[in-house]
């Protein structure tokens, strides 16, 4: 019985402390351009025609290498949910570990805004996303 025991806590011990957690890529927003220093810091609001960067930073790296960078502003008069796309493109990134890709971009109307990233081969889903204000 007691051996029973043994092997039963040393597998459950094995199974849930042998297997890593994968990181998840994450995206960063900043005024200022995104280096170690400000790389916890989180921004949000920003001014009208101020430069905004952003980095997907990827520990593990991506899934796919094809990614499609949306933005979206959220407005009443639209008819598609309250929200009208604003920029599209179309990137290809590396898949490798700690990779990170970092670009900026200019928004020169107010407005409540989405970040959103997906895979070029389901783009019904964002992988990544954040919400941020213009004013």
């Amino acid at each position: 019985m007691k051996k029973t025991i043994l092997i039963f806590c040393i597998l459950s011990l094995f199974l849930t402390c042998g297997f890593a957690k994968k990181e998840k890529p994450y995206l960063l927003m900043s005024a200022a351009s995104i280096n170690k220093e400000n790389v916890k810091r989180i921004e949000t609001v920003f001014g009208v025609s101020q430069r905004i960067n952003y980095a997907i930073v990827a520990p593990d790296g991506l899934k796919y290498e094809g990614v499609r960078l949306q933005i979206s502003k959220q407005d009443d008069k639209t008819s598609n949910w309250g929200f009208s796309i604003i920029q599209t493109k179309d990137l290809y990134l590396s898949k490798s570990k700690n990779s990170m890709y970092s670009d900026y971009i200019y928004i020169t109307r107010p407005g409540r805004y989405i970040l959103q990233f997906f895979y070029l081969n389901n783009k019904d889903y964002p992988f990544l996303h954040r919400e941020f204000i213009v004013q």
